[in-house]
């Protein structure tokens, strides 16, 4: 590659570096949870509109229009019980008072109907109140997967509480599209003995429409092998230069800089992603109106990963600003024009593109154009592929379990399919919380 298009570096840099770090990255394993409406364990208004659900309700109606001065006021909430539970907890008993406990139906909102159906209207739309919503629930099987919260709300304050631990809140606005992905521990507070769960709601309304809602929703699972983090991860390590002007980006195409046989000597070593704003993948600085940019990451591979690989989906995402052009062991895969803003691209490798790869040591590399405005990138590859749980729970027998629930039948990912194996093709099934080669050809 012709020295003369790169800018002088400063060799102290490359040394302080080569000590901190580690520049061959090795694979990490983490799975991908995906929100999925068409797996609810307990069906939300928002997601699941033909299931309607039923639900203790406290609501306190102030009787008065909006008034900055009353923005996000809660005005009430119910009293504890006589044996000092509180509205949220399991084995509250629903007081009495001034205000009361009613039993209603879903949707809860201030439209006269929502998702085509009637609405529960527990306020008018303009007038400030709250509600309190109490809803009990069984689950008796093993669920291996995560597991969303749907959290519509309109407006807020709002908390949602499973078996009285708090799980999620809002401190203002409106969103009934609200989702969220509940962490391992909170996962464990849903009982799936057969026992009852509680999931209790607060939503609070200041002005115009109103809307309460909550459900809890299996995650679709996949599994993902990185061989190159990106910044969701930290920081990554990397090799980058560089260049005076665009121009010289086709002058080091011809040196074959991406490949794994450039002399990387005066590169220099440091960590990315890299960009020009604070506000966006700001680890490394860039001065992208000034410079192009050369990146250079390194990551190996056995000859069990390539086979993996070979059989599987390998998913190139990229954020960049602007025009980047991708590398695998030198040879161009995937380019673009433009910018993404804080999005990602996704390109899933060929068949002919994963022949690149090779044991040992690999070098993914992009190239970057200097332009106006803003300037980052950040990019990784993955390995993505069908999460199967390695440790699947048996099914556990406790009250309103059916007598047959040892011989529930469930597919890998964690769906109940009944308590038969008759009907089902040949495969691997998880019977009575063992894995199993059953069913039919």
């Amino acid at each position: 590659m012709k020295k003369n298009i790169y800018l002088p570096l400063r060799m102290l840099i490359v040394t302080a570096f080569t000590a901190a770090h580690s520049f061959n990255a090795g694979a990490q394993d983490r799975l991908i949870s995906t929100f999925n409406a068409d797996r609810p364990i307990l069906p939300s208004s928002q997601y699941t509109p033909a299931e309607q659900y039923q639900a203790d309700v406290w609501i306190y109606d102030s009787g008065m229009r909006y008034n900055d001065q009353y923005y996000n006021k809660v005005w009430g909430e119910p009293d504890a019980d006589a044996e000092g539970r509180m509205w949220y907890e399991p084995g509250y008993e629903l007081t009495d008072g001034e205000r009361s406990w009613q039993r209603a139906t879903s949707p809860f909102s201030t439209d006269e109907y929502y998702k085509d159906k009637k609405s529960f209207r527990w306020i008018q739309a303009e007038i400030m109140g709250d509600i309190y919503m109490r809803r009990t629930f069984t689950v008796d099987r093993t669920v291996p997967g995560t597991v969303f919260l749907s959290a519509g709300h309109d407006d807020a304050p709002a908390e949602w509480y499973i078996n009285g631990v708090k799980v999620h809140s809002s401190a203002d606005g409106w969103d009934n599209d609200e989702y969220i992905l509940l962490t391992d521990e909170q996962k464990a507070l849903i009982k799936t003995d057969g026992s009852e769960n509680v999931l209790a709601v607060h939503v609070h309304q200041n002005w115009g429409g109103a809307f309460a809602d909550c459900g809890l929703y299996e995650a679709d699972m996949t599994a993902a092998t990185d061989y190159l983090t990106t910044v969701a991860s930290g920081e990554w390590d990397c090799r980058y230069y560089f260049l005076n002007y665009n121009s010289d980006i086709a002058v080091a195409e011809a040196g074959e800089w991406a490949s794994l046989q450039e002399d990387e000597q005066d590169w220099i070593q440091g960590v990315g992603p890299f960009s020009n704003d604070a506000n966006m993948f700001f680890i490394n600085k860039w001065a992208s109106q000034v410079r192009p940019m050369l990146v250079r990451r390194h990551f190996s591979l056995t000859a069990a990963d390539i086979e993996k690989i070979k059989a599987g989906r390998l998913v190139l995402s990229c954020s960049y600003d602007e025009n980047p052009k991708v590398y695998l062991n030198g040879t161009l895969i995937w380019s673009a024009t433009g910018w993404n803003d804080n999005d990602y691209a996704e390109h899933a490798l060929t068949d002919t593109q994963k022949e690149l790869l090779r044991e040992g040591d690999n070098v993914l590399a992009v190239s970057l154009t200097q332009g106006e405005g803003g300037g980052h990138i950040d990019y990784g590859l993955s390995l993505i592929s069908e999460y199967i749980p390695t440790g699947i729970d048996a099914v556990t027998v406790g009250k309103n379990v059916p007598s047959d629930a040892d011989n529930r039948v469930y597919s890998l990912s964690g769906t109940y399919l009944g308590t038969s194996t008759d009907g089902l093709k040949k495969g691997i099934y998880i019977v009575g919380g063992k894995k199993k080669v059953t069913g039919k050809q």
